[in-house]
């Protein structure tokens, strides 16, 4: 009994660290819920604006969901990347509506435009802060280029987010197998071998190969 006596105060010392680690991981979980629910609702607001870029946005998310575990990313880096996905076009509301449904080509002064909500998004998701800062880094790098000829910055290679680099190449992928009001889809093999062909220009040629293991259509497709 008396071998008992000090025990005490180390159970209930560990008693209260697991109290503690049992309220941050519910303070955690509430945090992630509500990152999520922002995070949908504004995916809605993308979708009430234009109901093309909304459909867009949920066929880069899946696609970006697959790369990502093909990839083998950690838990957060995934659910940035399946965040940034959903909300890659979310700037996209600050740009007039006729301009992101114009028939014809864009004119110097509407590209831009368009090229700014890369921009806007990121400050819209800043403005929320928390882990959605995060989200608007990979936002803002979404439409760069790995040989360094994208925007708005100009980052080249891995100075792009792994990320934003995914998402950058499922965003092509989904676009080119859309119809939109200024050109007709391209069926899935042939848009999965553009993919392939600006592999090393375009696309960091890593997450390539991974669409090549993820996508069925680029399995049968392509060599």
């Amino acid at each position: 009994m008396l071998l008992l006596i000090p025990l005490l105060p180390l159970l209930g010392l560990l008693a209260l660290f697991a109290h503690e680690r049992r309220s941050r991981l519910e303070q955690a979980l509430e945090l992630r819920n509500a990152y999520l629910g922002t995070t949908i609702l504004l995916a809605d607001l993308i979708e009430d604006d234009d109901e093309y870029t909304g459909a867009h946005s949920e066929g880069v998310v899946a696609m970006s969901v697959k790369v990502a575990d093909e990839l083998g990313l950690d838990p957060w880096q995934r659910r940035r990347t399946e965040y940034a996905a959903r909300l890659h076009d979310v700037g996209k509301i600050a740009v007039p509506k006729e301009i992101i449904n114009k028939p014809g080509p864009l004119n110097p002064d509407e590209w831009t435009l368009v090229r700014q909500h890369t921009v806007e998004g990121e400050r819209m998701l800043s403005r929320v802060g928390g882990a959605l800062s995060e989200v608007g880094a990979i936002v803002r790098g979404s439409h760069e280029r790995w040989d360094g000829g994208g925007y708005p910055d100009g980052l080249a290679g891995e100075q792009i987010p792994l990320e934003a680099r995914i998402v950058c190449a499922c965003d092509a992928y989904n676009a080119m197998t859309t119809t939109r009001s200024y050109r007709h889809a391209m069926d899935p093999p042939s848009a999965a071998a553009e993919l392939v062909r600006c592999s090393g220009t375009q696309f960091d040629p890593k997450l390539v190969e991974a669409f090549k293991k993820a996508l069925p259509v680029m399995k049968s497709s392509v060599p």
